[in-house]
């Protein structure tokens, strides 16, 4: 029994996949038969379509292929494809019929022949109907149905089909295109909503048969007074209603405009309304605002009901942005307007999609529209001046006994740095004898002195102009630094009775980074406001000792929010270094009297002042 129903379901296979197959390439084994009695009939009067050529390209211009076969068998051909599209092939001693046969099926071209002029042009697939759906739900007795843009003939076939009932209407209307949606709804119901969303009247003839015609005259609104309810000729309303049921006054204001509406349920509900010269979509947002109703236009049609009727009030929006980018917008939207609402970026088209409620989707459309500005860019130029000064002073005389012949010489400019042997010295202290001055008497060969006095003084102004750009509320950075680099040791003993030892070298890296970032916020009176965050890393003095040891690093930063105008330069200073290096050297006590020290000993003085300015102007572009 089992091997019976495995044959069955193989059987039934090879008879359903071949009808599938056929029915799916049906098309396209007509297009290639069609082409092929052409070709082969132009071969009968011209035999050049006949030649055969070897042809061997890859990814080679169609359009470049077909002509070169042209030019050089002598063909008629007019060529109007898109030149984008190319061809790999490789193939010998074809003729050139087949060939073009191919190339048209592979590229999707076609063949149009007039004479012995042969015209190839892109291929456009024929337009398939668009799809007709009808749902009945038998046990519910209830229907759905899902179509767009259909021939009314078609629908009428399609819904006679689904449900066994009838829908009547005259033969002029049969090309009269329709369109409808909804969901679970009565078959009287249903061919309700399919009349009235297409602007078409429609009367049930008996329980299974319903007529559809083109409505002859609108239904007179409710009689609301000109000086209550008006619509003047541009369709602007103006409204100046007390306790009045919205029931009434939406057909009426539907009657004096000529639009079509359906209303889903009972609208009712008094309000009290006093507008001048609204159009109709803000007025029906005023008037519905802190009701349960919503409303949307459907290919002009108004579909009113309350938030509860989802399937007649739910919509689908494309939203785009002008000037700001989708990545974040989300985040902004309110969660009172986001509740129960699908909200994604699209970024290719740079919009959001909006899903859910007709009435938050517009007010989340108005929000949208609220805070899609023109973002303002900001240009800043920044002039970074880093201006140091130093000065020192040594001065000194040393007197010591060396340990070889000395020399006398030495520089007297720009400073004086002289070394004297003992002879020079002993010249010297000869001029002195019997003047009652300082007599040290004869020194000995190995004697030398040296005396040192310079001055030193210098100024250093580094300049740097940068210019950012950004948009109003977002950072701009500067990033500029220096990089040390630092050799760290690592020694490892490997074994233990008899122990080995390796050491591994590790060069790591230490920056010093000089950082500026300013976040601009412009007001609507074109006034800047500047959130300034200033960090500079200077690399200090290393250890001489250890020339592989990490670098010291010392940090100057400040913080600052600033407001200025358009174009006006702002000077950000106050970061400075002051040093003051002051050290002698000589006998005890001696040394510390004012001239002997300079007799007796050395003093050096050091003075470095060192200030970092940041000139700073916005201007807004």
């Amino acid at each position: 029994m089992k091997m019976k129903t495995v044959y069955f379901i193989i059987s039934a296979l090879t008879l359903i996949i071949p009808v599938c197959m056929s029915a799916q390439d049906h098309h396209t084994t007509s297009r290639r038969c069609l082409m092929a009695a052409q070709l082969a009939e132009l071969a009968e009067r011209d035999s050049a379509y006949n030649n055969s050529i070897d042809i061997s390209v890859m990814d080679f211009p169609v359009a470049d292929l077909l002509r070169g076969m042209a030019i050089s068998n002598d063909l008629s051909i007019e060529m109007n494809i898109d030149r984008e599209k190319t061809i790999t092939c490789n193939v010998k001693s074809i003729p050139v019929k087949d060939i073009l046969l191919m190339v048209c099926m592979e590229k999707s071209l076609d063949i149009g022949i007039t004479g012995n002029i042969v015209s190839i042009s892109d291929y456009t697939a024929p337009v398939k109907s668009p799809e007709i759906k009808f749902v009945l739900d038998s046990l519910e007795s209830v229907l759905s149905f899902d179509f767009s843009g259909c021939r009314l003939d078609s629908v009428a076939r399609r819904f006679n089909a689904v449900t066994g009932h009838n829908l009547l209407f005259p033969v002029s209307m049969s090309d009269r295109h329709v369109s409808g949606l909804g969901t679970s709804m009565k078959i009287g119901d249903a061919v309700l909503a399919i009349a009235t969303i297409n602007g078409l009247g429609v009367r049930q003839e008996s329980i299974t048969t319903w007529n559809i015609f083109e409505p002859d005259r609108k239904i007179p609104h409710r009689g609301f007074s000109s000086n209550r309810l008006q619509v003047d000729s541009s369709g602007m309303i103006t409204a100046h209603l007390y306790n009045a049921d919205i029931a009434d006054i939406v057909p009426d204001v539907m009657d004096r405009l000529g639009k079509n509406y359906f209303i889903a349920e009972n609208i009712g509900h008094n309000v009290n309304i006093d507008v001048e010269s609204l159009a109709l979509a803000p007025f029906l947002n005023v008037l519905f605002s802190g009701t349960d109703i919503s409303w949307k236009e459907t290919e002009g049609v108004y579909v009113l009901g309350k938030d509860e009727s989802r399937r007649y009030l739910s919509n689908v929006s494309v939203y785009p942005m002008k000037y700001r980018t989708v990545e974040t917008v989300p985040e902004i939207i309110p969660s009172v307007l986001k509740n129960g609402m699908e909200i994604r970026p699209f970024p290719d088209l740079n919009c959001l999609v909006i899903s859910g409620d007709i009435k938050k989707v517009g007010q989340i459309e108005a929000f949208l529209k609220q805070i899609d500005k023109s973002v303002p860019l900001i240009s800043i130029d920044v002039m970074i001046v880093d201006a140091s000064t130093n000065s020192s002073q040594t001065v000194g005389l040393g007197l010591g006994v060396g340990t070889g012949q000395e020399t006398t010489g030495g520089t007297v400019s720009p400073g004086i740095d002289f070394s004297l042997n003992a002879e020079s010295i002993s010249r010297i202290l000869s001029s002195f004898n019997g003047m009652g001055a300082i007599n040290l008497g004869q020194v000995s060969g190995l004697f030398y002195a040296d005396l040192q006095m310079l001055e030193e003084a210098g100024k250093i102004v580094l300049r740097s102009t940068p210019r950012l750009s950004t948009l109003n509320g977002h950072k701009a950075v500067l990033k500029s630094g220096e990089v040390k680099y630092y050799k760290e040791s690592q020694v490892n003993i490997i074994g233990t009775q008899n122990p080995l030892q390796s050491e591994s070298y590790l060069w790591k890296n230490v920056e010093a980074d000089f950082i500026l970032d300013i976040t601009p916020y412009v007001s609507l009176d074109s006034t800047i406001t500047m959130t300034i965050n200033l960090s500079q890393d200077e690399f200090t003095a290393t250890d001489q000792d250890d020339k592989y040891a990490p670098p010291g690093i010392a940090t100057r930063s400040f913080n600052s929010i600033i407001k200025v105008k358009n174009r006006e330069m702002v000077l950000l200073g106050g970061i400075e270094k002051n040093i003051r290096n002051n050290s002698s050297r000589g006998l005890p006590f001696i040394a510390r009297v004012p001239v002997l020290r300079a007799i007796f000993g050395k003093t050096n003085k050091q003075k470095t002042d060192s200030r970092l300015n940041i000139f700073i102007r916005p201007t807004i572009l």
